[in-house]
């Protein structure tokens, strides 16, 4: 942004904040409710946490004594990701190892795109490989796949089929919906056969809800997506439909919105839809001037849209996060702070909820015509936006686990804890050692450590 943009903005976040109030009763009272309060915290007390036992014992298989144990969290089971769309995308190596860094304080797990148009811009000639031609936001997918693996990070594949004109489809795509059909499948045996084994959970279809009539797709596409990818990959890969930010969250009617018909119908139908995506995106002033009046978005709503997607008994992702900064001052940075704690914590109390995902990590990264609403968690020059601070004290700080205790008389260490990843650091006298365990939901809660 140049000084002249700069002042344009600075003025007309001025006239914004003068006909807003910094802050909205309504908001904070919905969002400081005791009962709402209560279920959120009794909600990721339930359900994020478990109660773990490590029995330690010596070379010959007698209990551990006289021991401090130190057990540290490190990493978590649950799913807090973004896109990673900007991996060496940037002008220097500088903001290039910002970008990784940045994107390793906060997350486990990368969106990766594999958009049609950008993956196969020239028809027969796919971009997989390092040594692909560059495109900006659309790095090859076997440099993101190794730097994830290098990383510890968990992938998604992002999206196999959208039928949307500007970034979805090919510009070379036939009007001809049978040989259409034929292209479909053939890309999802392609993208399968290169990377089925090391990508585990994809969006086989985008929103299609907000359908191009324009754009000459076969009859059903969406389900024909889901039989080519159920054939196409693995059986343990996870097949996710996502949707878009109304649908997703705002036209609710019950068993009868039209989002929870269509996953209904393509169920119905042999669809083997492995996890439900609900877009969170505030692309419009309106929408985000009644969110910060608590009259959109407000908790009980989202709540009750959790709990009717959590029926098909499928894990819900919170898929593509844009909360803006808007206005761009102080005031919209701590709105945006302020609203993001408050949704991630709403989000990761609910049992259906399986992964929260940011869009874009960095203000000025965003797909043209998006920037403008300053979503990211840092600047552009990678120094941190108060809601970068806010989710990182959740994520790092009061969602992961850490004691010290001293093993004296049991060789049973007993404690509540985040799932997740830890390190145990046992101490006697001088020696030190060091491993590295998982609890994981739904797994077994003792680890048994022989020194």
């Amino acid at each position: 942004m140049n000084r002249i943009q700069g002042l344009c903005w600075f003025m007309l976040s001025c006239c914004y904040l003068q006909a807003q109030p910094l802050t909205s009763n309504r908001l904070d009272s919905l969002w400081n409710d005791p009962v709402l309060e209560a279920r959120i915290a009794n909600g990721i007390e339930t359900h994020r946490k478990g109660d773990f036992t490590l029995v330690l014992s010596d070379k010959q298989g007698k209990p551990l004594r006289n021991a401090t144990v130190e057990i540290q969290q490190i990493g978590h089971d649950f799913q807090f990701g973004a896109n990673i769309f900007m991996l060496n995308g940037f002008r220097t190596e500088a903001d290039n190892r910002h970008y990784e860094e940045t994107f390793r304080s906060l997350f486990n797990t990368a969106c990766v795109p594999f958009y049609w148009k950008t993956l196969e811009p020239e028809q027969g000639k796919l971009r997989f490989a390092a040594n692909s031609s560059s495109i900006y936001r659309r790095p090859p997918p076997d440099v993101v796949v190794d730097f994830c693996k290098a990383n510890g990070l968990m992938l998604k594949g992002h999206t196999l089929v959208w039928d949307h004109p500007t970034h979805g489809v090919p510009d070379w795509l036939p009007a001809d919906t049978t040989e259409v059909k034929r292209l479909i499948a053939k890309r999802i045996q392609e993208i399968a056969a290169r990377y089925g084994g090391q990508i585990k959970t994809w969006d086989v279809v985008n929103e299609v809800l907000k359908g191009h009539p324009d754009i000459p797709m076969p009859r059903e596409y969406a389900l024909f997506a889901f039989r080519e990818a159920q054939k196409a990959f693995p059986a343990d890969t996870r097949l996710f439909i996502n949707e878009v930010t109304p649908e997703s969250w705002q036209n609710y009617r019950k068993e009868y919105s039209p989002y929870y018909l269509l996953i209904e119908s393509l169920k119905a139908k042999g669809a083997r839809i492995g996890g439900i995506g609900l877009q969170f995106h505030f692309f419009n002033e309106q929408l985000h001037e009644d969110v910060a009046n608590g009259k959109a978005m407000i908790p009980g709503d989202l709540l009750r849209v959790l709990d009717l997607y959590g029926q098909f008994g499928v894990p819900l992702h919170v898929s593509e996060i844009t909360i803006p900064t808007l206005p761009y001052n102080e005031v919209g940075l701590q709105r945006q702070a302020t609203l993001t704690r408050n949704f991630y914590r709403l989000w990761f109390s609910h049992p259906a909820v399986g992964a929260i995902i940011w869009w874009n990590v960095a203000d000025g990264t965003a797909v043209a015509g998006e920037d403008k609403w300053n979503g990211g968690l840092v600047n552009n020059d990678f120094s941190p936006k108060p809601a970068y601070t806010a989710l990182n004290d959740l994520i790092n700080k009061e969602w992961k686990t850490s004691l010290t205790a001293q093993q004296k008389d049991t060789d049973l260490i007993r404690f509540r804890g985040f799932y997740g990843e830890y390190v145990v650091r046992i101490r006697q006298g001088k020696k030190v050692t060091e491993q590295r365990v998982q609890f994981l939901k739904n797994k077994s809660t003792e680890v048994k450590i022989n020194l």
